[in-house]
């Protein structure tokens, strides 16, 4: 991360005509249904209660000592699911703010990633100041780390390695809960102080208290007690924690990735002053696709991650009306020459992020033009 640079969006550069007129029609789309908040609705407190209603379901199935270890690991592999929901369909919203209108309310319903594993208050560092703000835009995006095992934009660096990236990826994916639980949270607290534009230099005693609190919780509730109490042997307990993991991340690549990384999303790189020669809006329309839009029950059950364009320009509304005001965003576009991007299936949409990849890694990638910005 750039330790000076702070990033900042062309203002000559802009697309009022398109925004006022999608802030108009997200306003007459709630005024026509009479819905004075755009936040959690009666769907979104039904997908809440299901949420937890598995996630402490599975988990007592696993404590009712009932299986064999076979049937643990089947367990757990279904625990991991019911995190992955609560994840996609709780928390991500409440850590936008799109749960609740109250502050309160979605600090408390933010916590459910704690429940699962991952810092909330981390999370809301890269996730919200570091990818929302600078999405596909290195030293500012977070999710651009990897430690040199990949190269997902063509300006990094190629390593011989890379040749190969697209074979890798789904098994180092699979890695990356597993990784997100026991290590992610701890390298980014302690090692890195640039978020985006926000320098931490120290984290508040209010943020880390839940992030070590929940950390021991997950490991407690997940391995501990599971292995003190469980009559099955211990690598049953080990090895459903491991599989559950190396499931949940490859869902976590499966649903993310595509999203940004592929060969038609652009990567625009700064100017020395941290310029980016674009606004906002036309920004997203060029980093960011959808897909599977057309099926609703992927939708639901990834609370419309699938729907993303939508999310980056209303993050501050819940996801239940994303599928309506995609509509509205795919129509608004079309009338003010924006393209709006989208592959019709989940996996035809991995796929063409492992091309993107494949492509990277032999070098094969366009040729890459400055749009940085002279500022004014």
């Amino acid at each position: 991360m750039a330790e000076n640079r702070q990033f900042k969006y062309a203002e000559k550069i802009t697309s009022s005509g398109f925004s006022k007129a999608l802030a108009e029609r997200v306003d007459a789309y709630f005024e026509a249904r009479g819905v004075v908040s755009r936040h959690a609705n009666l769907e979104m407190i039904s997908k809440t209660i299901l949420g937890f209603t598995l996630w402490i379901g599975i988990y007592l199935l696993i404590m009712s000592d009932r299986f064999s270890a076979l049937g643990v690991v089947g367990l757990y592999v279904l625990h991991g699911f019911a995190q992955l929901y609560m994840s996609f369909n709780i928390a991500h919203d409440a850590n936008h703010g799109a749960y609740s209108r109250s502050k309160r309310v979605n600090r408390v319903m933010a916590f459910v990633f704690d429940l699962v594993g991952v810092s909330s208050y981390m999370w809301r560092l890269l996730h919200n100041d570091s990818h929302h703000a600078f999405v596909n835009i290195r030293e500012a995006d977070t999710t651009f780390v990897s430690g040199k095992i990949f190269r997902f934009s063509p300006h990094d660096r190629r390593r011989s390695y890379h040749r190969y990236q697209h074979l890798y990826a789904p098994l180092i994916y699979s890695l990356s809960t597993l990784d997100w639980v026991m290590t992610k949270d701890y390298r980014w607290l302690f090692f890195t102080g640039s978020f985006g534009n926000r320098k931490i230099t120290r984290h508040p005693a209010r943020e880390l208290i839940p992030l070590f609190a929940g950390k021991a919780f997950y490991y407690t509730y997940m391995l501990v007690i599971p292995l003190l109490f469980l009559s099955v042997p211990w690598y049953a307990v080990v090895l459903g924690f491991l599989v559950m993991h190396l499931f949940a991340g490859f869902i976590i690549a499966l649903i993310f990735q595509p999203n940004h990384f592929n060969e038609d999303a652009s990567f625009p790189e700064p100017d020395e002053e941290g310029h980016i020669s674009n606004n906002y809006i036309r920004h997203i329309f060029d980093t960011t696709s959808d897909y599977a839009r057309g099926n609703p029950f992927a939708c639901w059950i990834l609370g419309c991650l699938n729907l993303h364009v939508i999310h980056h320009m209303f993050p501050q509304i819940c996801h239940v009306h994303y599928p309506a005001l995609t509509r509205i965003v795919i129509g608004t576009a079309k009338e003010h020459g924006l393209i709006y991007r989208e592959n019709r299936t989940i996996t035809g949409a991995f796929l063409a992020h492992l091309r993107w990849l494949k492509v990277l890694g032999r070098g094969e990638e366009r040729p890459v033009v400055s749009v940085a910005a002279v500022p004014g």
